[in-house]
């Protein structure tokens, strides 16, 4: 069935060099930011204190838990922030530079 459908499109694309490689461009996610880095590492520990699986009770004890912390509690999660925003500006580029659009995929959906 797809390989009938992609008859249908012209087999050149203006922004690259043909169809095949357009369709195997995926655009990077963004990464994560030092609290959803957190709240993954801590999300059992912290479901166990709430009581319940509800994601707003969960939520809000750690958002009051991750806003208690101090600045040198954080800066692991930090530093693991920074090097996935730098591995993703990296992704970013090459995918551009490959005749990726940034922001498409979010505008399709």
């Amino acid at each position: 069935l797809k390989a009938r459908s992609l008859n249908f499109i012209t087999p050149h694309c203006h922004l690259c060099h043909s169809f095949a490689a357009m369709a195997d461009l995926v655009e990077p996610s963004k990464p994560q930011n030092a609290y959803w880095i957190w709240l993954a590492d801590n999300r059992d520990s912290l479901t166990k204190e709430a009581g319940s699986k509800s994601a707003s009770v969960v939520g809000k004890l750690a958002g009051d838990r991750w806003k208690a912390m101090s600045a040198e509690q954080k800066v692991p999660f930090e530093k693991e922030a920074a090097s996935r925003k730098a591995a993703y500006e990296a992704a970013m580029e090459k995918f551009v530079a490959d005749g990726g659009v940034k922001g498409r995929r979010r505008a399709e959906k």
